[in-house]
């Protein structure tokens, strides 16, 4: 992942946007993590939507978030049984892209909470997938 010669810190919302892109960039191209991405183009573009929104209300208390997001990581893990290292590697993905691109509070914040925010995921999910059994994936 390249670095720009000048970073700043996160400060608006065309901010997170060209995060957000830029790391779903990767994860497109990405061997593990594509297949749980792929989804038709109404729905990427619903999922985009939601994550904007989702990470400018953490920074910026825009309130403009909703929920869900939680729901679309445990349909995909039906059909795509997420285990730690997706976690792992989504989590080094995202951690790439924020340093590639910004420096500052905002960065380490959006870091920070990725880290707490996936690993409660992951707990949950984990739970889930124990108590359910193993799935095969599809």
């Amino acid at each position: 992942m390249e670095k720009p010669a000048e970073r700043s810190d996160i400060k608006s919302r065309a901010d997170i946007e060209r995060l957000v892109n830029t790391f779903y960039e990767y994860v497109h191209k990405d061997a593990l993590l594509a297949p749980v991405f792929n989804l038709p183009p109404e729905r990427w573009e619903y999922h985009l939507n939601r994550t904007y929104n989702f990470w400018e209300n953490w920074l910026f208390q825009t309130g403009n978030y909703g929920g869900g997001l939680m729901w679309a990581h445990l349909e995909k893990n039906q059909t795509h049984p997420f285990q730690k290292a997706h976690f792992e590697h989504w989590l080094s993905i995202w951690f790439g892209t924020v340093d590639a691109l910004f420096t500052g509070p905002r960065a380490e914040f959006i870091k920070s909470k990725a880290l707490e925010i996936g690993g409660w995921m992951f707990g949950h999910i984990d739970r889930l997938n124990q108590e359910q059994g193993p799935k095969t994936q599809q």
